[in-house]
């Protein structure tokens, strides 16, 4: 059996609330009050990064709410990009902004997009600075264990875990310490100080793999290449996909890294029985939906999703997927135990 996981903003949520549940349950002294409050908040504000650019984009979100409009900032984005573009191909609009000129807003605008991405970067960089990830960790000790066994209990012959996160908490979950990391992320050292470098080869051979489709904030650009950061350090060309949906996978293939990860994706997706997708509404996916139509939908196989809503992701991969789709829910899961008994239906053969 091999499974395929497909992990999305949800799962922090589902950590998070975990996390507070035993704040209040476990009869706590007011300094693990504080400690676990603070934690929780810390997962809370590490998943709400994005909401930087809805800020940013408030006074744009007024005019359409005016209008009785709502729209999302990668749509936002689309339409400024749209605008732009439609600009310069008018005939005769160069007579009243010249050409130079409308270069200039669309790197305006892709400077203003960079700067942002910086900014919330380096705000992940911070949470991991304060020790945030290592005091998730502590409060599943027993999650990362628990998965391996049910690995190889299940005869489980290949799991891999792919995140649309920008963050390091699934990381952080599925470390042994002190043997660090069960899964293999494919980098290595790089002649280049400071970085490492993806071998493709690394990450289809390992039983146990993790990677991040839409970037991290540890992922760099240095010469036009995208490396990790080996250390917690300042990046200043981070790499982390935020755009229209149906651009992600343009953006995706012109990337060293992602283009790796995301032909893994297909390539698992043509050969794996089980896709689990936990956390990820699939509503600004387009891309992994195409490649689920395109390779998963064989007999044999089957997906379940999981969130809160679950029919709300079973709606939007029913159109693309033909086979069995099985609904979990994460209403409920307040403690390690449930989590553990939950990733345990997700490994069993049945």
């Amino acid at each position: 059996m091999k499974v395929l996981f497909l992990i999305g903003n949800g799962f922090n949520y589902m950590i998070e609330d975990i996390i507070r549940h035993k704040v209040l349950t476990s009869n706590p002294t007011p300094e693990q009050l504080k400690e676990g409050t603070e934690v929780a908040d810390s997962i809370r504000a590490i998943t709400a990064l994005w909401q930087k650019f809805q800020e940013t984009f408030a006074a744009f979100h007024e005019q359409f709410s005016e209008k009785g409009i709502k729209i999302s900032d990668e749509d936002l984005i689309r339409m400024i990009n749209s605008v732009i573009t439609l600009f310069s191909n008018i005939s005769g609009f160069e007579q009243i902004l010249p050409r130079e000129d409308i270069e200039k807003l669309k790197l305006i605008f892709d400077n203003f997009m960079l700067d942002k991405i910086r900014e919330i970067s380096e705000e992940f960089r911070k949470h991991q600075q304060s020790e945030a990830y290592g005091k998730i960790r502590n409060n599943f000790s027993n999650f990362s264990r628990n998965v391996e066994d049910f690995v190889n209990a299940n005869g489980v012959e290949k799991c891999n875990i792919f995140t649309t996160n920008y963050d390091g908490i699934i990381d952080t979950l599925l470390t042994r310490w002190p043997n660090g990391f069960m899964f293999a992320d494919g980098f290595i050292d790089s002649d280049t100080d400071g970085l490492l470098k993806l071998v493709p080869n690394f990450i289809k051979r390992d039983k146990l793999m993790i990677g991040h489709l839409h970037g991290s904030y540890r992922f760099a650009k240095y010469y036009g290449k995208t490396y990790k950061t080996k250390e917690n350090i300042i990046n200043q060309e981070p790499v982390m996909v935020f755009n229209n949906p149906n651009m992600k996978e343009e953006i995706i293939k012109g990337d060293t890294v992602l283009r790796d990860y995301f032909e893994l994706f297909a390539d698992c997706l043509s050969s794996y029985d089980k896709l689990i997708i936990l956390g990820n509404s699939m509503e600004a996916e387009p891309h992994l939906k195409k490649l689920i139509k395109a390779f998963f939908n064989r007999t044999g196989t089957s997906i379940t999703v999981c969130s809160r809503s679950p029919a709300n992701i079973k709606a939007e991969i029913k159109p693309f997927y033909k086979g069995n789709i099985i609904e979990e829910t994460t209403r409920g899961i307040n403690t390690e135990d449930a989590m553990i008994a939950l990733f345990g239906r997700f490994l069993s053969p049945v």
